[in-house]
């Protein structure tokens, strides 16, 4: 125990005053004998010991009164242990959410702010000499990530921590701490502060396991840190979210049609009948819709747009902000073109009219050009023979066709399952030339494509008995968005392939005969797609060429297949972001990216196989990147989306939050103000003035009681 008054202390000796005053009034008393005397005196003997006892209790209560008061004054401190760490330097790892759901606030103030707040008090009771890093949750804290003696600079670093990142990752941040106190702390007292708003998306008991490695880690150290939860708790509030945004394709052709789908959801608060949704292109706003949320309910509002430029554009649905802004709008990077090269390889080049493989396939695709001779069509089709075809014809296509191919050079099939790997688009259409023992053994054991094997041909080309016609209904997929209901009621087909499905591909059906034989099947391979049918695209096997639906069905599955990007524009938090620049550009370039919030950083053109990239992999911050590549080339959006389970504030229940201390083996912490009064007291002790105030008060009334207990009973 020490005093922060030890001057005080010497008022203890007023102890000694009730003794002296009781010492002087003793040597007053005068005896003097008197003949009833002796009729007492056995009265007296009988109860002079405890008499004697009374006055002494007395006694010793008046004497504590003044030593208690001059306690009190002094200010005792109890220590125990404490005085040992007193002095002590710690080694802090603080973990701050930054994640999305921090951003919700009312009156100017979010909930991150109070957590930097609370983080920089941690950081203000660290005693001298201490080192301590802070870990972002969701988002790195760069300068503070690295242990550090300057606590100034770190609670700098802390108070100027921005917004605008994804979800926290608990589990992750925990192992990065574990790491730092193994290999980077040096003091014996350590301590670990996590400071989260407790969000149930991110805390939730279905995640314990997750953390429970981490947690495990901490605990096997030699010297285990103390764990500090420290909640920021909100006010219930009523959010809107938007997200995500869904694209019909994720590239399109100038002047044609986009369909925009956006989820608009409500949590929390009453229905509201009237949520507004604002169609933003490239920052303009161009349209908007209106919808009605319940609670917990989520609405689609759809929009469609044209655009009159090819480039990179940026669609983003928008609505009115709320207590998180965050999520008040998502984003989505379109490509769109001018001309979709595609390139057809014909295994039967027929000069002519109408008899090549291909013929039909090319007035379909290219409408416009056969007909009236006008520069309209977004396809753009050239034609080679299988003899002639060559890895070269490849490089400058978005999807390749093989119609009625009998086979192709090595060279060809390896640059073919290369070219769909990195995200091109391929259409088999067997004919009578197709062999299926070589489609087996190249197409598919070699290269790795084929979606299903060729089980032989079913029915006869030139006999109309036993023709088959399409299943009327086929499932929702961009390929067959061209297509409306009846419209392939009057196709016959007069033979076909019989396609021999795997069973884990049979989710690739698209289309199937009305006997229930798959004829079209789709497949990812890579990052790119395969579509095999199951006939040629001619007129040899039946009368699809000849009807309505054939143009917009091979328009649209061509366009399905010559739309993937990659690498993908639309990515999540976290995942690397790469572009292909032109193969004319000089390695070692520079690029210029522009982050979301407005930072810049220059990228190095560099040779990865046969294309010149430039790649990014800091993309923990959602919202929108634009790339301006060098030589003057137009800018390149790239969005990564909100991860959208920051939009639910639910936090975790009284019992989940319990839950999660005894998994941790934690201390809570409401505040800041709390936080501080109990490191002191851990290290300084805890005062006892209050205690010895009231016990000064009691032996007031204690002395009270006694005196009126003996009444006139005076020695």
């Amino acid at each position: 125990m020490t005093f922060l008054n030890p001057a005080l202390l010497a008022g203890v000796a007023a102890a000694a005053i009730p003794v002296i005053l009781h010492l002087l009034n003793r040597r007053r008393f005068r005896v003097v004998r008197w003949s009833a005397m002796m009729f007492l005196d056995d009265i007296l003997r009988t109860q002079r010991r405890r008499i004697r006892i009374e006055q002494w209790l007395l006694l010793a209560i008046r004497a504590s009164i003044p030593a208690l008061l001059a306690l009190a004054m002094a200010r005792p401190v109890l220590t125990g242990a404490a005085g040992r760490i007193q002095r002590a330097p710690t080694s802090a790892v603080i973990l701050l959410d930054n994640s999305a759901s921090m951003e919700v606030g009312e009156a100017g103030r979010s909930a991150l702010a109070a957590a930097r707040e609370a983080a920089a008090a941690v950081l203000d009771e660290l005693p001298r000499g201490s080192e301590a890093a802070v870990i972002g949750m969701a988002g790195p804290l760069p300068a503070a990530e690295e242990p550090s003696v300057d606590l100034a600079q770190v609670r700098q670093v802390v108070l100027d921590a921005e917004g605008g990142w994804g979800a926290a990752r608990p589990a992750a941040a925990l192992q990065r701490a574990a790491a730092l106190f193994e290999q980077r702390m040096h003091h014996a007292d350590r301590l670990l502060v996590i400071v989260t708003d407790l969000q149930r998306s991110t805390w939730s008991p279905e995640r314990a396991e997750e953390r429970r490695r981490a947690w495990s880690r901490l605990a096997a150290q030699p010297v285990p840190p103390r764990v500090v939860l420290m909640p920021i708790r909100a006010a219930p509030v009523e959010n809107v979210a938007v997200g995500p945004v869904e694209l019909s394709r994720a590239m399109a052709g100038v002047g044609q049609t986009l369909r925009i789908r956006a989820t608009m959801r409500l949590y929390g608060g009453r229905a509201r009948p009237s949520v507004r949704a604002y169609l933003r292109v490239n920052g303009v706003e161009l349209k908007h819709a209106t919808v009605r949320l319940e609670p917990g309910a989520a609405e689609v509002v759809q929009f469609s747009h044209a655009f009159d430029r090819a480039g990179s554009h940026v669609i983003e649905v928008a609505t009115d902000p709320d207590a998180l802004r965050a999520d008040n709008a998502a984003a989505a990077s379109v490509i769109i073109v001018d001309r979709l090269p595609v390139r057809l390889i014909s295994g039967d080049p027929n000069p002519l009219p109408l008899r090549s493989e291909t013929a039909f396939l090319e007035l379909a695709l290219q409408p416009w050009m056969a007909g009236a001779g006008r520069a309209a069509d977004l396809i753009r089709v050239s034609t080679v023979p299988e003899s002639r075809a060559e890895p070269a014809h490849l490089r400058d296509a978005r999807a390749i066709v093989l119609a009625n191919v009998r086979q192709l050079p090595t060279a060809a099939v390896e640059a073919l399952a290369e070219f769909v790997r990195e995200g091109g688009g391929l259409l088999i259409a067997p004919g009578d030339r197709a062999s299926p023992s070589w489609y087996a053994a190249t197409l598919d054991e070699a290269a790795g494509l084929l979606p299903a094997r060729l089980a032989g041909i079913v029915g006869r080309p030139d006999e109309e008995a036993g023709a088959v016609g399409f299943e009327p209904r086929w499932p929702a997929h961009p390929a067959l968005a061209g297509l409306r209901a009846g419209a392939l009621d009057g196709v016959r087909l007069r033979a076909y392939h019989r396609l021999d499905v795997p069973p884990e591909r049979a989710d690739g059906i698209l289309m199937r005969l009305e006997n229930g034989e798959p004829w079209m099947v789709e497949r990812r391979v890579g990052e790119g797609r395969v579509v095999l049918l199951g006939g040629p695209l001619d007129a040899d096997w039946g009368n699809l060429p000849f009807q309505p639906a054939y143009v917009p069905l091979m328009q649209e599955l061509i366009v399905h297949l010559g739309s993937v990007v990659h690498p993908p524009r639309n990515i999540e938090p976290g995942e690397r972001m790469a572009a292909r620049l032109d193969d004319d550009t000089p390695e070692g370039e520079r690029a210029t990216l522009t982050l979301p919030d407005g930072s810049v950083r220059e990228l190095v053109v560099a040779r990865r196989g046969m294309h010149r990239m430039v790649e990014f992999g800091e993309t923990d911050r959602p919202g929108i990147y634009w790339l301006k590549p060098p030589g003057g080339a137009d800018p390149i959006a790239w969005v990564v989306r909100r991860p959208p389970q920051e939009s639910d504030l639910t936090p975790l229940s009284d019992s989940e939050i319990a839950a999660l201390v005894a998994e941790a083996s934690a201390t809570i912490i409401e505040s800041p103000e709390a936080f501080r009064r109990i490191e002191r007291e851990r290290r300084e002790g805890r005062e006892l003035w209050r205690a010895t105030w009231w016990g000064v008060l009691g032996l007031l009334a204690l002395e009270l009681v006694v005196q009126r207990r003996l009444g006139g009973r005076v020695p």
